[in-house]
């Protein structure tokens, strides 16, 4: 992923959790992404504990793949345990990605 490609997914994201989080929640809950080569993963994390930091969740892993992103959800707690979201077709746009995730038409995301 180019450096350009990047910072376009971070405003993206950025944008994407200050509306999903509303601020009065942010200390129970928060969305956080990593960047990796050609993939993006969203985890939700919540505090373990006073003083004892944040656990997270994987939700979902966004891959480009010859040119389009795929869209995977968690199964299990390996962390290869990621299968295709087969109802959702790769599209080389982002943001349309994060909207079907957003949706989640079939709870493979928000259990």
């Amino acid at each position: 992923m180019d450096t350009w490609t990047e910072k376009r997914l971070e405003a993206l994201l950025r944008g994407y959790i200050s509306e999903k989080i509303p601020p009065s929640m942010r200390t129970a809950v928060r969305i956080v992404y990593r960047l990796e080569k050609d993939r993006v993963t969203l985890t939700e994390e919540r505090p373990e504990s006073p003083r004892q930091g944040w656990t997270g969740k994987d939700l979902a892993q966004f891959r480009l793949e010859q040119g389009a992103w795929s869209i995977y959800a968690k199964q299990g707690d390996g962390p290869e345990e990621w299968i295709p979201a087969r109802s959702i077709e790769p599209r080389p746009d982002f943001e349309d990605q994060l909207e079907q995730f957003e949706l989640d038409q079939e709870g493979l995301f928000w259990k």
